[in-house]
């Protein structure tokens, strides 16, 4: 962007890209024969934004009214990608560009936000678990394996698998497996032990602390999977809270924990909605 000023003519000429938001006026001093004024020419750089020449741009349409800085998913032509909102925020329904730098290949249409974003509040009920019908993937192992359907929760939230935050990539990815492992692990063992109990109660041979020890590792290992699952679907719920800016609306200070102890099985059912 150049502009320059005439003696002569007394006139003002200014060119000005479209985008021109994309910019910032940052006043250069410019040498013209000898005079270093500032009145004579200035030149405006571009920022951190670059121009839609050097990386291809985006129209998206906001799912929500949404503050500054915050990210959502999108999609375009098969693409996945990240979409932080500009400064200022945007409202529902609001068209704002966003970078797109797989647009290299030459598409050029709009990014479709992969889901509505709630915002302030969850997308329903923590018993709306027949939301989507008897006959649904969600409520039938939020109801069988929780810790399943948690972990595909996490993995969406870029969680690790003890439900922290900022792991590297490997350590995110690797969640849901994790989880899924120990699921199977567990009920594997559960399964074993019961087969051992059943079989050594009824052998008089087998001294019975055999069986006492047997019902005790089995008590103590349900005991450790329970709060191991309600401790971290009460970590994966406080942080889609904060993620999503929806407030405690019972038991002010332990919702997430009373939730996930009371409703486990509803409670992931709803995150994962």
């Amino acid at each position: 962007l150049i502009k320059y000023s005439s003696r002569e003519a007394g006139t003002t000429i200014m060119t000005v890209p479209a985008d021109s938001y994309k910019y910032a006026p940052i006043a250069i001093p410019v040498t013209v024969n000898g005079d270093d004024t500032l009145s004579e020419r200035f030149i405006a750089t571009p920022v951190d934004t670059p121009s839609p020449e050097a990386q291809p741009y985006l129209e998206v349409v906001a799912p929500a009214t949404l503050p500054e800085g915050y990210k959502f998913e999108a999609e375009a032509n098969g693409h996945n990608f990240t979409v932080k909102v500009p400064v200022g925020g945007v409202e529902e329904g609001q068209t704002f560009s966003v970078p797109f730098p797989a647009g290299a290949n030459g598409y050029s249409g709009a990014a479709i936000p992969r889901a509505s974003v709630p915002v302030g509040d969850w997308k329903d009920g923590l018993c709306d678990c027949c939301r989507h019908g008897l006959i649904h993937p969600v409520i039938w192992n939020a109801w069988c394996c929780p810790l399943v359907l948690s972990g595909q929760v996490m993995h969406r939230l870029k969680l690790t698998w003890l439900g922290n935050e900022g792991g590297t990539i490997a350590q995110t990815t690797a969640t849901f497996r994790i989880l899924l492992l120990i699921t199977v692990v567990y009920y594997g063992t559960i399964q074993i032990l019961n087969f051992a109990m059943t079989a050594f109660i009824y052998d008089p041979a087998v001294p019975m602390e055999t069986f006492w020890v047997l019902y005790v590792a089995r008590y103590l290992l349900m005991l450790s999977f329970g709060i191991f699952t309600i401790t971290l679907v009460a970590k994966t719920r406080k942080h889609i809270r904060s993620k999503y800016g929806i407030p405690e609306k019972q038991c002010a200070g332990c919702e997430d924990c009373c939730c996930s102890f009371w409703c486990n099985c509803c409670t992931v059912a709803q995150m994962a909605r």
